[in-house]
């Protein structure tokens, strides 16, 4: 057995931990960071305030939007080399963090960049970037591209849309199950795999500091293991349906997940009985305990408003050869699976 840590040079993580931003600056000799994030987190006074922090000058960069489309990721590059930038901060979701290791990636592997989440995404914990081309989800697979620093302070999530957050945090518990589901053989990923599972169903649903703290706490916990632990049908399902149809990935796992354990507990019920297990519901056989953990995540997916359909997004019958086609698998037992999400 073995355990891959990526290159993350530390974790900043509790109230007030943006402060630290110019200390990670200093430390390393930055002169001009691109500062990258969206419309809407631009906007908010969390990024305002922020920059108004930077003393060093810099360029801002707020035009990534969802799914990461390469013109965009491009348009980065371009302003990163115009202004001759040594460093990103990357302030927004999962689609500005992966942006942000794209144009690293093109334009300087050694340029630093600072992952400032404003979702559970977790993107800033893993070595992988997701963008789209003309509808198609593409992705880079580089431990170089694994944001040096990240800082998990809530004061950055408190003006993102409470759905987002939410959705966002399906997104993380996505990461944990299948992570267990993928990789039950390895005790780092499952401790942390639990971990995650606890703090989401203890916090998500709360409001306040700490508890996003918590939640911040539990997408770190998710992907800790990821260089390891391959993603499965959920996230395979949902790279698919979430770039073709321009469904949001924190809503990808709201649609996916639920149908994905129910697939797991009639094909693989061991990890996800264990999971039941360790939550107090035992007494059940294996099949049943598997049965009992999907029925947990979708009634707590139904408790914050989540459930979704492939249909609410006008994914209907017809479509369903197409995102066949790119999954791999028995293809009727695909098919099966995906009309439960209909």
């Amino acid at each position: 057995m073995e355990f891959n840590y990526l290159p993350i040079r530390k974790v900043i993580y509790g109230n007030g931990s943006i402060g630290n931003i110019e200390a990670v600056m200093a430390e390393n000799g930055l002169k001009h960071p691109l500062i990258v994030s969206g419309h809407s987190v631009s906007r908010t006074t969390f990024y305002q305030d922020l920059i108004d922090s930077i003393k060093t000058p810099f360029t801002e960069f707020p035009q990534i939007t969802q799914h990461s489309p390469m013109e965009e990721i491009e348009h980065g590059v371009e302003s990163m080399r115009n202004s001759h930038c040594d460093s990103i901060i990357s302030i927004g979701g999962g689609s500005v963090i992966d942006s942000s290791k794209v144009m690293r990636y093109y334009y300087n592997m050694d340029a630093i960049q600072v992952a400032v989440p404003t979702t559970l995404s977790a993107a800033e914990f893993s070595h992988i970037a997701g963008y789209t081309i003309g509808g198609e989800k593409m992705g880079i697979r580089d431990r170089g591209i694994t944001p040096q620093y990240v800082i998990l302070d809530p004061a950055a999530t408190a003006e993102t849309p409470d759905i987002l957050w939410k959705s966002t945090g399906i997104r993380s518990l996505d990461h944990a199950l299948e992570t267990i589901l993928s990789n039950n053989f390895s005790e780092p990923a499952v401790m942390f795999a639990m971990k995650s599972i606890e703090k989401l169903m203890a916090n998500l649903e709360a409001t306040g500091l700490d508890s996003r703290l918590e939640c911040q706490k539990a997408a770190w916990y998710s992907y800790f293991e990821v260089f390891d632990a391959p993603m499965g049908l959920s996230h395979n399902i949902g790279k698919i349906i979430g770039a073709k149809w321009d469904i949001p990935h924190g809503m990808t796992s709201c649609i996916t997940l639920p149908a994905v354990m129910r697939y797991y507990a009639r094909n693989n019920p061991t990890p996800l009985a264990s999971i039941s297990a360790q939550m107090g519901i035992n007494g059940l056989n294996q099949a049943d305990q598997a049965y009992r953990t999907a029925d947990m995540v979708e009634n707590f997916i139904r408790r914050l408003g989540l459930t979704r359909k492939m249909s609410d997004y006008d994914i209907r019958k017809e479509d369903l050869e197409y995102i066949v086609s790119r999954l791999k698998g028995d293809r009727s037992e695909l098919m099966s699976l995906l009309q439960t999400m209909l």
